[in-house]
């Protein structure tokens, strides 16, 4: 298995607009980026939709 670095994560998570698009990027299964992202506190997309969806409600 290759290595993933953190800043990688960080790019790719930031770069696309859903969290299955992002992992096939990084070719990972969806489940597995989002761990890896919460293991290194990176905000997966589909967590950064949901917090600017909850700011707008507020």
């Amino acid at each position: 298995m290759k290595r993933i670095c953190k800043e990688d994560l960080e790019r790719v998570a930031r770069i696309y607009n859903s969290n299955k698009d992002a992992s096939q990027a990084m070719g990972l299964h969806p489940r597995s980026f989002a761990r890896l992202c919460r293991e290194h506190g990176i905000l997966t997309p589909y967590v950064r939709r949901r917090r600017a969806a909850e700011e707008c409600r507020s």
